[in-house]
């Protein structure tokens, strides 16, 4: 049935909306999926709310847009390649570029086919006629057109700046690449001795002793007591023949170890910006290669080649032996690790390229202050506002082969630097050629910040992007709020001139049963396409939004499909159902029916949906997704299948005369209709199929009008007079329940109304009640009769209503006799608290309130256990 439906919308071209249609647009692009591997259910969850949104506004009349894409995913790609070439026991390092590329490119090829099977399965209403890959020619040009442009505005330049280096991939990260965890180590404490030879020394505490060889001075704070003496004088570096200073800073924490720090510029920011302030210190050579192998003159030839975790060993076991170790101790500190390798980042020094991210970040934090973008839940903003104001640059380059490379020339015969669209055949300045390209490739998301325009055409002024653009959401997870989002609205701004969308949504993040996020890196996601073979594609959307909170982080399993399931079971009934019941020939509910016509029942269904309707509005404009699938999911399911078609089913069936079973039927028909309008953007397939199965007007309900709840006058007195009848049927069925009355008995039923008006609603749905709480008949009494006897009841304001009870066994009795102790002790005790007038005063009064609440339950359990009681004792009596 779904891949039938699929067929059908794909031919009609509903997801392909002209540049020249007239009507309002509404357009979304699809977060681009890393080429790396299969999609998880998270990306199904986006998808699902995406296709929710463009479903509702194509169905409203809006010229809908829903662009899909796929992203190169440079450094991320390049790891998987490398680790499937490591299987095969192949090192990447040994192949040439041409070679690796191939290989990239033979990856993409395999998993670009399998994504989108994924992102077809659901139904998602893609339009694929305008697919884009951010290494398509487009994008290409777009991404070279904007570095050639912020390096003319000089917002793009490059320095030596301390980055963060993966000395796996060799390659520098941004900072948003790096995730830290805290980890337990040695804090080795080291005696760096006095240059003259005199006795002792300074001792520095250190988590890193390979780095010894790198540093250039101990710091110790000005006010500390302990060093003051010390300043100013000279100590020798351990396990070498170099002597630095110790200097004061007041950057030092005196509480740190000794209070004593060792200045290794090259490898550690908080001393980098140190000596940035003491140009009195010897400038720092550097002690690790890019794979954070100990290297250069500085370093004992002994120790030289070791990576770091084994020169740490090889060079604290040196240490100790020569007497310069003091003391070691646990230490637990923050340890920032490469979000691709996990290796651990290394800090260094290194020439890289930059965008000065200030100048670009005024106009978004004014965007979404002023509201002109609204970010959802808002509970968002406050994060994203302290993010903005502790922006740092950007590094951009990455040195790695797969990537956009970065369009940047030297002339090494006279120094010209140039960034250029093409590659230049000889130097604008000197004439030389050729000209030398920079041999690093740009940070992925440099092209991914561009695509709300890229993907519409940009820098070509194209049709799509004048009619399409500014997009309309975007909804994507948090985890890569600063990543991708926040830059998207820098980039809009600042190349267009206008905000890339004016709405966010973040998603929560779906969890497994032991709490972690569900992803691709971690395997621990079932594959979106076994579960749309295994429960169905409409199935896995409704569990993607109900009952889980779909803005909060949350599991998903079987549970919530077999849930999903059996709602569309029910909705089929119903539907299945309701034909049964329609005459051949039954038009198309173009309208609702006349009031005038219609039952208190239908005419309380028609203002129930009437209600619905307006709630659900409400819920999608907000972007309120589980509220909207709960309000449909409670009206299909209790106000439709469980009261509606039972309490009209006798006049749907024709028992009730020719007249009442046109206006039930026509009411059931035009509720179903609707309802399956508003639940086709959630649901499309089943939706589509019950559509096509009754009356209906027109070739597809994918492009039939949304609802309005205007459709239906509300009528509250219908409301009310059905909710009495509702909650005497609750209150029955209670009854039942809390006297344990078998599910096969029948027991007889009465209930004294509280006005004639209850007693006429009563009388009119007698067979309802009786037919929905299991009774054996409904007697109506008068004020003057007599009460039932051996009967339980329950007080409303409607009435008091009575189920006779069945003569109770010796087991039975003396149950109930235990449970009568068991309450009156407890009714005790919450007299008494209540009773106590320190409580009345401490306690809040919500507290207060349900104290004497539960009071008042537990004594009309005891009175009604105790009526029990009697009734026991007064048969035994008679018999």
């Amino acid at each position: 049935m779904e891949a039938r439906w699929q067929a059908f919308w794909d031919a009609q071209g509903y997801a392909r909306p002209s540049a020249s249609h007239s009507a309002p647009p509404y357009t979304i692009v699809l977060p681009p999926p890393n080429v790396t591997g299969i999609l998880t259910i998270g990306h199904m969850l986006g998808g699902t709310v995406m296709d929710t949104l463009i479903r509702r506004r194509r169905m409203q009349g809006k010229a809908s847009l829903w662009v899909p894409g796929l992203d190169h995913a440079g450094v991320a790609t390049q790891v998987e390649v490398r680790r499937r070439l490591s299987k095969q026991g192949i090192r990447m390092e040994a192949l040439s570029r041409e070679e690796i590329l191939g290989h990239v490119e033979a990856w993409r090829e395999e998993h670009e086919a399998y994504i989108l099977r994924q992102l077809k399965a659901p139904g998602f209403s893609l339009d694929w006629s305008r697919y884009r890959y951010t290494m398509d020619p487009g994008a290409t040009r777009a991404t070279r057109e904007v570095f050639v442009r912020l390096f003319e505005e000089r917002l793009i330049y490059r320095g030596e700046r301390m980055v963060n280096w993966d000395p796996i991939l060799r390659t520098a990260l941004s900072d948003l690449e790096v995730l830290h965890r805290d980890e337990t180590t040695d804090l080795v404490y080291l005696q760096y001795p006095w240059e003259d030879g005199s006795p002792g020394g300074v001792t520095v505490a250190t988590v890193r002793p390979e780095t010894i060889f790198g540093d250039v001075a101990v710091a110790v704070h000005p006010d500390d007591e302990r060093h003051r003496a010390a300043l100013g004088r000279r100590v020798r570096v351990p396990l070498t023949d170099r002597v630095v200073p110790i200097i004061a800073d007041t950057a030092i924490d005196p509480k740190f170890g000794n209070g004593a720090l060792k200045v290794t510029p090259r490898h550690d920011p908080i001393d980098h910006d140190l000596a940035q302030r003491h140009s009195e210190l010897r400038a720092a050579v550097e002690i690790f290669d890019e794979s954070a192998r100990l290297t250069g003159d500085w370093v004992p030839e002994r120790f030289r080649g070791l990576d770091r975790v084994k020169a740490r060993a090889a060079v604290t076991e040196s240490l100790q032996a020569d007497g310069f170790v003091v003391k070691h101790e646990s230490y637990t500190h923050s340890v920032g690790h490469s979000e691709r390798t996990d290796a651990v980042v290394e800090p260094r020094l290194s020439t890289q390229w930059f965008v000065r991210m200030g100048p670009l970040a005024a106009p978004v934090v004014a965007a979404v202050q002023e509201g002109t973008i609204r970010v959802h839940p808002d509970r968002w903003q406050l994060t994203f506002f302290r993010w903005m104001e502790g922006l740092q640059d950007w590094c951009i380059s990455r040195q790695v082969v797969w990537g956009h490379p970065i369009p940047v020339y030297y002339c090494d015969a006279c120094g010209e630097v140039l960034a250029a669209l093409a590659p230049p055949d000889r130097c604008p300045k000197c004439r030389s050629e050729p000209l030398r390209a920079d041999p690093d490739v740009l940070d992925t998301w440099f092209t991914s910040w561009l695509w709300p325009f890229v993907i519409l055409g940009w820098p070509e002024a194209t049709d799509d992007l004048a009619r399409f653009y500014p997009t309309s959401v975007l909804e994507t997870g948090r985890d890569i709020m600063f990543f991708w989002v926040a830059r998207m609205m820098m980039a809009g701004y600042h190349f267009t001139g206008k905000p890339p969308f004016t709405d966010v949504y973040f998603h929560g993040m779906l969890r497994d049963e032991q709490g972690r996020r569900m992803s691709k890196h971690l395997g621990n996601s079932p594959d979106p396409l076994e579960v749309v073979q295994q429960h169905g594609a409409d199935a896995m959307r409704f569990s993607l939004l109900y009952p889980n909170p779909v803005e909060q982080d949350g599991g998903f399993g079987v549970g919530t499909l077999e849930g999903a399931r059996n709602f569309l079971t029910k909705l089929w009934n119903v539907v299945r159902f309701a034909r049964q019941q329609l005459p051949e020939g039954t038009e198309p509910p173009n309208e609702a029916p006349p009031t005038g016509e219609l039952s208190v029942v239908d005419r309380w269904i028609l203002s129930r949906w009437s209600r619905l309707a307006d709630d659900l509005d409400a819920a999608l404009d907000g972007f309120e997704f589980t509220r909207a699938a709960t309000l449909l999911y409670q009206f299909v399911w209790h106000d439709l299948a469980d009261r509606y078609v039972e309490a009209a089913k006798e006049s749907l069936q024709g028992r009730r005369g020719a007249p009442a079973a046109r206006a039930s039927r026509a009411t059931l028909l035009f509720v179903i209709e609707r309802t399956l309008r508003q639940l086709h953007p959630i649901v499309p397939h089943v939706t589509e199929e019950l559509w096509h199965a009754i009356p209906h007007e027109g070739e597809s309900l994918a492009i039939t009008s949304w609802p309005s709840g205007q459709e239906v006058p509300r009528d509250p007195e219908s409301e009310v007079a059905m909710e009495t009848v509702f909650d005497a049927i609750r209150a029955l069925r209670n009854l039942r329940s809390e006297n344990r009355i078998p599910p096969a008995d029948r027991p007889e039923a009465a209930a004294l109304p509280a006005s004639p008006v209850v007693s006429e609603l009563l009388a009119a749905h007698s067979t309802t009640i009786v037919q929905l709480a299991r009774l054996g008949g409904l007697t109506l009494l008068q004020p003057e009769s007599a009460r039932p006897a051996h009967a339980a009841s329950r007080v409303l304001p409607t009435g008091e209503f009575f189920v006779t009870l069945p003569a109770s066994g010796a087991a039975e009795t003396e149950s109930l006799t235990r449970e009568h102790a068991m309450l009156a002790e407890l009714l005790g005790k919450t007299r008494a608290r209540l009773e106590d007038p320190t409580f009345r005063q401490r306690a809040p009064p919500e507290v207060v309130q349900a104290a004497e609440e539960k009071a008042r339950e537990l004594a009309g359990r005891l009175e009604r256990i105790a009526a029990n009681l009697a009734g026991d004792e007064g048969t035994k009596a008679s018999s």
